[in-house]
């Protein structure tokens, strides 16, 4: 037997409660160009490097198989309807009719069998246990090994947005990745035209889009004729561009601007808590000092979070104890808020336990290696004043004797760094809707090549609790498997939560119908339309 999900009906609670702006009105008008000030995607094809940015990019230009709102419901979209077996082993969707790329081939069963094959051989599906992909007529079955709960959440995220395999075909994955017009071509209600690295990427209304998910605001194309996203990397030149009017959005607005912004006529803040895990500390166990959770739990006391978040933040970020936050209501262990305080004698008198003595210079060495990390992060990754927090951090540290050196390189050098495992620490934060990304960060076999264990987490009694989770449909069973494994994770001082923080956007107030995506990023703007 099959089980039937209904449109709109959601198999499971997996979402987050964020702040919407429902800002739309009948009389939306059509037309007008959106100038947004944002950072730089990655990579055009997603299956070949992603992040948050990039999914935010490209959320309009690649159509998903299911959508998935703010309240952790699932509507129907390239999928007009899907079935699920009673063992959660079975995943059966019928393909829309009528669905077009840009290019004008069809989005049918085979496109998105290729596509998300593509995503099982290249990238391991991520984690997802996928036995097979199979086709027959307009219905595309996913079939796995065990069961796997957050299956639909994963299908909504943009990542697995659809490719034309015809592109896949004809492209390289360089030229893929560079992308451009007839290069990036998804299904999308907005296309590429244009695209220049390092400046911008410019999107254009698809007017035979008549595919929506089911929960957008309306149908057929989309209201606006263009959106200009451009890249600026530096806060005060993207809060600078909103304000005198040469930008209509600015995202990754700092905690300094807000107050400027606030008392801007023109100008709205949105705001909302970034679910996922937080800003924080990925502690590479592989190496030998980092392997003593003496060394690790010295690192977490050590420094004054508290008040750096404080000064630095200034209100726009709570201080983190979880490995995940509260923002991603679904699993989130409260209880663990205050687990530990600033103690930067108890952090001395662990690394002496440890063997650590102080040297000449004042920085701890053992059997002559001195004890000097270094913290990578990626030039996309850094945001939200994180390098005037992490002097702050490099200041405590040095007060009980470790060297701390925070670098920022472009992805292509990190994602070199981290395939060599030449890293101690992984600065940076992670956005979704779902605790499941617990998984793809601490599960023993998710490693850099199809995950972001950069711990080298190997724990075989959180293993199971994230699996366990990940085998029943149950959301209380999750929910207490999720709780244990934050459990484990703080008592082994295998992440060094950081902060919470918010995702702050600038917003002209002649824009209408701007909300926030699942994962607290600026959601699609299919439904976003200027006041002319």
């Amino acid at each position: 037997m099959t089980k039937t999900v209904a449109r709109g009906l959601s198999l499971l609670l997996c979402g987050t409660m964020l702040a919407a702006v429902p800002s739309f009105a009948q009389d939306a008008q059509t037309g007008g160009t959106l100038r947004v000030v944002t950072y730089e995607p990655l990579c055009l094809d997603q299956n070949e490097g992603s992040s948050r940015n990039t999914q935010t990019a490209l959320q309009d230009v690649y159509d998903r198989l299911v959508s998935e709102d703010l309240e952790g419901q699932f509507h129907p979209w390239i999928a007009s309807e899907w079935a699920i077996s009673d063992d959660g082993l079975s995943y059966a969707f019928t393909i829309r009719d009528g669905v077009l790329f840009h290019d004008g081939t069809a989005l049918d069963a085979e496109a998105v069998r290729v596509n998300l094959q593509r995503w099982v051989d290249d990238k391991g599906a991520g984690g997802v246990p996928v036995e097979s992909v199979a086709v027959d007529g307009n219905v595309v079955t996913v079939t796995l090994k065990s069961a796997y709960s957050p299956l639909l959440h994963d299908l909504s995220e943009p990542v697995l947005g659809f490719v034309s395999p015809a592109s896949i075909e004809k492209y390289s994955k360089e030229d893929r990745c560079t992308g451009g017009p007839d290069i990036t071509v998804g299904s999308g209600p907005f296309k590429v035209v244009a695209r220049t690295s390092g400046q911008d990427l410019i999107l254009e209304r698809n007017d035979a889009y008549a595919w929506a998910p089911e929960n957008a605001v309306h149908d057929g194309a989309a209201y606006l004729d263009r959106v200009e996203l451009r890249f600026l990397t530096e806060d005060a030149v993207r809060v600078g561009a909103v304000e005198s009017d040469q930008a209509d959005i600015a995202t990754g607005i700092p905690a300094i601007a807000v107050e400027d912004v606030e008392a801007n006529d023109s100008l709205t803040l949105l705001r909302t808590e970034q679910p996922g895990i937080p800003w924080s500390f990925w502690v590479n166990q592989s190496k030998p000092a980092l392997a003593d959770v003496k060394v690790r739990e010295a690192l977490r006391i050590g420094v004054d979070y508290p008040s750096l978040i404080e000064a630095v933040f200034l209100g726009t970020a709570t201080p983190a104890y979880s490995a995940l936050t509260p923002g991603i209501s679904f699993g989130y262990d409260a209880k663990l808020e205050g687990s530990w305080s600033y103690d930067p004698a108890a952090a001395a008198a662990l690394l002496d336990e440890a063997g650590w003595v102080v040297g000449s210079d004042g920085i701890r060495e053992k059997d002559g290696e001195r004890l000097s990390l270094v913290s990578l992060s990626a030039v996309n990754w850094n945001n939200q004043q994180r390098e005037l927090f992490a002097q702050g951090i490099q200041a405590n540290l040095q007060q009980i004797g470790v060297e701390f050196t925070r670098e920022v390189l472009d992805f292509a050098t990190v994602d070199a760094r981290f395939k060599a495992n030449e890293y101690d620490l992984v600065d940076t934060s992670q956005s979704a809707a779902e605790p499941n990304l617990l998984f793809g960060a601490f599960q023993s076999e998710q490693l850099w090549e199809t995950n972001t264990n950069w711990g080298f987490v190997n724990d075989p009694a959180l293993d199971a609790e994230l699996e366990a989770a990940l085998a029943t449909t149950d959301r209380d069973e999750r929910i207490g498997h999720y709780v244990k494994a934050q459990e484990i994770i703080k008592d082994n001082a295998y992440l060094i939560p950081i902060a919470n923080p918010q995702v702050l956007i600038a917003v002209n107030n002649r824009v209408q119908g701007v909300t926030f995506g699942t994962s607290g990023q600026v959601g699609s703007y299919y439904d976003v339309w200027l006041q002319q």
